[in-house]
């Protein structure tokens, strides 16, 4: 259970619990006094405040399945910060790398010590396995596994010896950054393992081609969840994790974590609303990919008096894991019933593709003796690989009873995280839109009629209401004041307003299914 629950229900009230998201009740202000953890949903009788200087820190969706806070206030006002940074869904996990070592002729030991030196055989070194999808409704997706390398190893001959080589193995392919407000990046192929080798006076063994791994292919995109424009909000998405590095002689290293996606922050007050401080529900950048495990070389392995390079099997390097996929942008949602002034931050924007790991390096053999002649090899360094994919933007909506009278002025980042290829697409943001109506559906057919009107205001309801459920007319003035109520609604309502000041007035028709306004302007 979030940690600050235990604190305010003993405080304030009974705790109701609602899935993995808890509900708190709170019958009076309330204004926080030091940093607190929360999550869950708060309704505040009162005044809900952040003073500058204290942060709230929303619980990730991995501790507590919830990774969103929900506050319903009669005022909000938040000079401080709500951080929601990383609290989403959890990315993917990195992949394994590479270890196994085979053989089709039962030489596996050959990699790294000499054994049955007088018969040719091939050994095979395992690429690397990809990481694991992101989670959510845009996760990123995973690479590809690499390819295995493999060649022959060395051989000692009655009048020739031949040097053994093997090509290194494939990284795993990287993880596509997670989706929500936009389309996120796909994820970066892994690293080619090294196959290539220099030579100088030197016979390679030939019985089995030198074959360097395939990097594995990187991983493909999800699709945006939610809407631009509608009053859905969602926490973000994690992106897929990393590839990992392939085997040569030595072991590469294994991928790293996708992003986490950002949290989700709603503030909903019925009457005014002043953000001044920060509201960031970032996305984590991916990590980076695993490195390729690098070449090296056996001892001599024949007997005879010229131990030259050509007495060794040597391997090339092996190529990285390509990153892992930054999770998405988390949702802000702000609705104000009555006054708004939102000039803070409201941060969104996806988390970063992982950089690709380090690709191995190969291995040198120089030799030159007076009898036995010259003789030098060199294997290839592999293939980094590329970055993991960007994650998206998350999605900020704002609703006001009034946008021309709102004081919007926000620094809003929607936009993606940089990855592979293309960075992730930013979301386009409802910076303004018209508050009132519930997080659901509501549409009512009504009219106002006369408007600007005088003494009296006649108002039809002509669809989209069942009377026989509970409603009722109320009328706010311009600083967000309710000034008069009706409790009951008819299909038509005449309703005095002779006693009002002249002015701009907000008509709300209140349902048991949300909220819809319309303007009156009173003489």
């Amino acid at each position: 259970m979030n940690r600050i629950l235990p604190i305010i229900a003993l405080v304030f009230g009974t705790v109701h619990v609602n899935a993995q998201c808890d509900s708190i009740q709170i019958p009076s202000s309330y204004t926080l006094a030091s940093d607190l953890i929360m999550s869950g949903t708060y309704v505040v009788d009162g005044t809900f405040t952040v003073p500058a200087g204290i942060t709230i820190f929303v619980t990730s969706h991995a501790t507590n399945g919830c990774g969103e806070l929900k506050i319903y206030a009669t005022d909000i006002i938040i000079d401080g910060t709500i951080d929601g940074n990383y609290a989403g869904y959890i990315g993917g996990d990195g992949g394994t790398r590479g270890s196994v070592v085979s053989s089709a002729t039962g030489h596996e030991g050959s990699l790294s010590t000499c054994n049955d030196p007088g018969t040719s055989g091939n050994i095979t070194v395992q690429a690397g396995i990809a990481g694991t999808n992101g989670t959510g409704p845009g996760m990123g997706l995973a690479g590809a596994n690499g390819a295995n390398g493999s060649g022959s190893k060395q051989y000692c001959g009655n009048s020739q010896d031949e040097a053994g080589v093997i090509g290194g193995a494939g990284g795993s392919g990287g993880g596509s950054g997670a989706s929500y407000g936009g389309v996120a990046s796909y994820g970066g192929e892994g690293g080619n393992g090294a196959y290539s080798t220099t030579t100088s006076n030197l016979p390679i063994e030939g019985s089995y081609p030198i074959v360097g791994g395939i990097g594995g292919g990187g991983g493909a995109i999800s699709s945006i969840y939610g809407t631009a424009t509608g009053r859905d909000i969602a926490i973000g998405s994690g992106g897929a994790g990393s590839g990992a590095g392939g085997r040569s002689f030595y072991l590469g290293t294994n991928g790293t974590s996708g992003g986490a996606g950002g949290g989700m922050v709603f503030l909903k007050a019925s009457n005014s609303l002043s953000i001044t401080g920060t509201i960031t529900v970032l996305g984590t950048a991916g990590g980076n990919g695993g490195n390729g495990g690098g070449g090296d070389a056996t001892a001599d392995c024949c007997s005879d008096g010229c131990n030259g390079c050509d007495e060794r099997t040597f391997s090339a390097g092996a190529g990285a894991g390509a990153g892992a996929g930054g999770g998405s942008g988390g949702g802000i949602f702000i609705e104000a019933i009555g006054t708004a002034t939102i000039s803070g931050s409201l941060l969104a924007a996806g988390g970063n593709g992982g950089n690709a790991g380090t690709p191995g390096t190969g291995i040198t053999c120089d030799y030159s003796d007076f009898f036995c002649g010259d003789q030098s090899i060199s294997t290839g360094t592999a293939i980094a690989g590329g970055q993991g994919g960007g994650g998206s933007g998350g999605r900020v909506k704002i609703y006001v009873a009034d946008c021309a009278e709102a004081n919007i002025n926000a620094t809003i980042n929607v936009d993606g995280g940089t990855g592979f290829s293309t960075s992730g697409l930013g979301s386009s943001e409802e910076v303004c839109g018209y508050a009132g109506l519930s997080e659901g559906e509501l549409s009512i057919g009504w009219t106002i009629f006369p408007n600007p009107a005088k003494d009296f205001v006649s108002i039809s309801i002509h669809s989209g209401y069942d009377f026989t459920s509970d409603g009722s007319i109320e009328i706010y003035n311009a600083l967000g004041q309710r000034v008069l109520v009706n409790t009951e609604l008819l299909p038509e309502m005449s309703i005095s307003i002779s006693d009002l000041n002249p002015g701009m007035y907000s008509v709300r028709i209140l349902t048991e299914k949300g909220t819809e306004i319309k303007k009156l302007m009173k003489q």
